[in-house]
């Protein structure tokens, strides 16, 4: 019986993302710290050699959705047999924290985007946000921002932003379902450090920390631009995070005993002593409930397998014109005359005719006749 350092861990888990990092960073990251660890060496010693292998690609492994860059987040990880469990997770809800500035907006509804439009922020207090969230919880519709991944005619929206063309047709607006939409703090003009644009206009503008938790396809970046004109105002995303997705949630987010805490980069950079302790748990939980699928080949358990290939060998021979039937399918078909794969074409010189009744012409020999 293996023991439990040869047991082939594999499976879905979360990595806490830092800001400004790709989610494809993370995966060679990923891929780099696993590959001499002791806690993955029975996996790279079980798995299948694949095409795409290489040395920063170790381990087949995945991610459960592309984050923007800005987002310090979440970042669901399947390794193994756990990237073909990736799907689910790109339909299932997520908890945000957000921190939206007023007083200006930009061409991508973030911080790093120019600012195209300004308005007056003095009058934007705490209660009037609060006063208009309301509008924002439940079912809504919203528009997603110009600067997105969605394809139109097969070319990214952000895609025709940035070379200055117009798109061929308007994104359309979409129906999401808001859970939750909760102002966390209020800082008023001055006291925060959320000028990440830079602009003196701004320097007493308010913002506020708001949670979200919302469906699927949810853009926060719209809803931070929304927020600032159901304020009378204008506004942008200074920041976001990502704490929860699924039943995966960053350290200090869990609050609930059904939730994985994701490792950290610190995690990673601390050791396996560190991560590993973290991570071994999580996914000796997920193959006890996805184990893998044995005894089976080509759809058939092996004994089944096994007791056919007997059968045939016992079965006895048929005799066909003078032989043996042929054992392979194709052998049978060149014996009764047809052209099996590979069969050389006919001579486009060879004319003879064959007769409409289907009988042989008095120069062709029929075995058998």
């Amino acid at each position: 019986m293996a023991t439990v350092d040869e047991t082939v861990l594999e499976g879905i888990f979360a990595v806490a993302k830092p800001a400004c990092t790709s989610s494809g960073d993370v995966l060679l990251k990923l891929q780099a710290t696993f590959a001499s660890s002791s806690t993955f060496a029975p996996l790279l010693r079980a798995q299948p050699e694949r095409a795409r292998q290489t040395d920063e690609r170790v381990f087949k492994m995945g991610h459960g959705g592309t984050l923007d860059p800005l987002a310090s987040s979440i970042l669901i990880v399947g390794i193994g047999r756990g990237t073909k469990h990736l799907q689910k997770y790109l339909t299932c809800t997520k908890t945000y924290q957000t921190v939206v500035v007023f007083g200006a907006s930009t061409d991508t509804y973030d911080c790093t985007g120019t600012i195209d439009e300004r308005a007056g922020h003095q009058h934007v207090t705490e209660e009037l946000v609060e006063q208009h969230l309301a509008q924002f919880r439940g079912k809504i519709n919203q528009m997603p921002p110009i600067y997105s991944a969605l394809k139109i005619n097969g070319v990214k929206a952000c895609d025709y932003a940035r070379e200055g063309k117009e798109l061929p047709r308007a994104l359309e607006s979409r129906e999401m379902d808001v859970e939750d939409c909760t102002l966390l703090e209020w800082y008023p003009g001055g006291r925060h450090e959320f000028n990440i644009l830079n602009d003196d206009s701004l320097s007493q503008a308010p913002a506020a920390r708001l949670r979200l938790t919302v469906s699927s396809g949810f853009y926060v970046r719209s809803f931070a631009h929304d927020l600032g004109r159901a304020c009378a105002s204008r506004s942008h995303m200074a920041s976001l995070t990502r704490t929860r997705q699924a039943n995966y949630a960053i350290d200090g987010a869990t609050g609930s005993s059904d939730l994985f805490s994701a490792i950290t980069y610190a995690d990673l950079d601390a050791g396996e002593d560190v991560w590993g302790a973290k991570l071994r748990p999580q996914l000796e939980a997920w193959v006890a409930a996805n184990p893998t699928a044995i005894g089976h080949v080509n759809g058939r358990d092996r004994d089944v397998r096994r007791k056919l290939e007997e059968e045939k060998k016992l079965r006895p021979k048929q005799r066909f014109r003078g032989g043996w039937v042929a054992d392979t399918k194709q052998g049978r078909i060149k014996q009764q005359g047809g052209k099996g794969k590979g069969s050389e074409k006919p001579d486009a010189n060879n004319t003879t005719p064959i007769e409409p009744s289907g009988h042989a012409t008095a120069n062709q020999h029929v075995e058998g006749l």
